[in-house]
């Protein structure tokens, strides 16, 4: 884990990445990355991983639409 202060830049908050943190995240100077909030956690992710990430809940939020009432049936168990 790596410390740093929150500066302002061009009047808004900002945060100065170590190279460390850019390199393990695959970015470099004039990326764009997408930011989320989770559980009071900051998350940075490349916008690539962003969009995959986007997709991937896509599909599994359509697969457990297609098969909403056979997870209802297991829900509810053998009767």
């Amino acid at each position: 884990m790596s410390r740093r202060r929150i500066t302002t830049h061009e009047g808004s908050a900002a945060i100065l990445l170590p190279q460390e943190a850019m390199d393990q995240l695959g970015l470099k100077v004039g990326d764009e990355v997408d930011l989320s909030v989770i559980d009071g956690a900051l998350i940075v992710l490349p916008s690539s991983e962003a969009e995959r990430a986007r997709r991937m809940e896509e599909i599994i939020r359509l697969l457990f639409e297609r098969r909403k009432s056979a997870y209802e049936q297991l829900a509810k168990g053998v009767e």
